[in-house]
């Protein structure tokens, strides 16, 4: 048996496998080991790892096609004590003329494709749902914060995907395996030692949610110190495996990132680009305007699983507008927006900020509950909800087609009770105000000029209250009044809303 240590990365294993083709040695007399590159100085050549002869007439390497090498590439991201094993073995069959190793009716074919797709389904899930917080500019960088678990070893694959999206902001995403870091020119990757990702898994509270930024915790300061580390070219206590150029010219949200960095930008209104109409939207088709009220809408087919639409409330002529997703499972009972638990916490918060419920104008982005019963999860996942209770409605985000179904209702609203300010309650809100393209994170602590109105984004209470951590939750909780004092000191100044609007536009 042949022993091959190597770094656990791609790269490594490409270098190895390459080696051992030359060198003739077949897949069942390997045995591929993973060494962290902290404990060990080098990756070792395949020739150095061998504790026997090798075979006398070891064929010539063969190419390989541009899409084997991504699947395997793709493949080698699956977290599993045999990947380096089966990518070895299909790479063998490959090059000495078994093509059906790769076919999905072969065993390894099948596993290797099921890994792929495992792989590209976490990283789409990595991309969409790390939310990254916005640190105070006093504490210098990075700008943003994220956090994230994945099951597999994704960091390289999926950290150059927000690189475009967060322009030249500085930011750190953190895994327990490893850390991405981008000062505003290049990305830099580093990974930790078995120990330390072992000691920082065991530091993650239990509590903490996927997804998002730790706040306040041992373990983000950890990061931190690798961060300042990274972008300053010190020694740092990771293997850094390379350095990425950003692409060439710059994108949207890269201006976007100049324009909230500048000097004040925190202390004035910021403006996004306008969505599409939903007419023109590739997801849906041209909507015509309903010919009833509220109650008999059809434009979506939500209102088939949901009791009854759930109407704004307010005064006609309300200065300040608080903006939700949708109605959850208590509103859509009762027909009033915000009650029950987070109707409770939003009247309190209100009341922090110096507000009265009476003189805001309440309305949900979509005006029908949609739910689902929960998923069992599967023997060898956690459940990672506590909503997930059998016979329990489990909230469910709307599609990006019934947002703009519901759009005719909200804009009839606006105009109606023509706001000076809403605030928005939670990422969807925003993102159905302003369009999809539109990040909460990116804007908390902003204040943004859209279409004449001013908007305040902050947190859903109802997240406050899924939060177990109280550190975290009493950060969500002091963002969410900041925001409701924001909002009513640009409703009683005029002026000040109107300068604000000028200077974004």
């Amino acid at each position: 048996m042949k022993l091959i240590r190597i770094e656990p990365i791609f790269t490594a294993w490409r270098h190895a496998a390459r080696e051992a083709l030359r060198d003739g040695i077949a897949p069942e007399s390997i045995e591929w080991v993973e060494s962290d590159a902290a404990t060990a100085p080098h990756t070792p050549p395949a020739s150095a790892c061998r504790e026997a002869a090798q075979p006398t007439t070891p064929p010539a390497p063969t190419a390989i096609s541009r899409d084997l090498l991504t699947q395997l590439e793709t493949a080698a991201c699956f977290r599993a004590d045999d990947r380096w094993a089966l990518l070895y073995r299909i790479l063998w069959r490959w090059t000495h003329g078994e093509r059906s190793a790769v076919e999905p009716h072969d065993p390894d074919g099948a596993l290797l494709a099921q890994r792929v797709e495992a792989v590209e389904r976490e990283t789409a899930k990595l991309v969409l749902g790390t939310l990254f917080r916005r640190r105070d500019p006093s504490m210098g960088p990075p700008e943003f914060v994220g956090w994230y678990a994945p099951y597999h070893d994704l960091l390289e694959r999926a950290a150059p995907r927000f690189v475009k999206g967060m322009g030249d902001s500085t930011w750190m995403l953190a895994t327990p395996r490893g850390a991405a870091f981008w000062n505003g020119m290049l990305l830099r990757i580093g990974q930790t030692a078995a120990e330390e990702r072992i000691e920082a898994e065991h530091a993650l509270p239990a509590s903490t949610m996927i997804g998002e930024a730790i706040t306040s915790e041992p373990i983000e300061a950890l990061w931190l110190a690798w961060y300042a580390s990274a972008v300053n070219a010190q020694s740092i206590p990771v293997p850094l495996r390379y350095w990425r150029m950003p692409p060439a010219g710059p994108p949207l949200p890269a201006q976007l990132a100049r324009e909230r960095t500048r000097v004040g930008a925190r202390h004035a209104a910021v403006s996004v680009p306008d969505a599409p109409p939903a007419d023109t939207s590739p997801l849906t088709p041209p909507l015509s305007e309903p010919d009833g009220p509220l109650a008999t809408c059809r434009r979506c087919g939500l209102w088939r699983n949901a009791k009854q639409a759930v109407a704004g409330v307010g005064p006609a002529d309300a200065a300040i507008m608080l903006l939700g997703e949708q109605p959850g499972e208590y509103e859509n009972q009762h027909g009033e927006p915000f009650g029950g638990a987070v109707g409770e916490l939003l009247d309190s918060l209100l009341a922090r900020a110096g507000l009265e419920r009476a003189a805001l104008y309440l309305t949900y982005a979509v005006k029908h509950y949609k739910w689902d019963l929960p998923l069992q999860p599967q023997p060898d996942q956690p459940r990672r909800s506590p909503q997930h209770v059998s016979g329990q409605r489990v909230h469910r985000t709307p599609e990006r087609s019934e947002v703009e179904a519901c759009a005719y209702w909200l804009d009839e609203e606006l105009s109606r009770v023509a706001p000076r300010v809403v605030v928005t309650l939670g990422p969807a809100a925003l993102k159905a105000l302003t369009g999809a393209h539109v990040n909460l994170s990116e804007y908390l602590g902003l204040t943004i000029a859209h279409r004449g109105r001013l908007i305040v984004p902050t947190w859903h209470p109802s997240y406050a209250l899924r939060t177990a951590d109280a550190r975290l939750r009493d950060d969500i909780v002091a963002n969410i009044v900041t925001a409701f004092k924001r909002a009513a000191a640009l409703a009683a100044d005029d002026t000040q809303a109107a300068n604000e609007i000028s200077h974004a536009n």
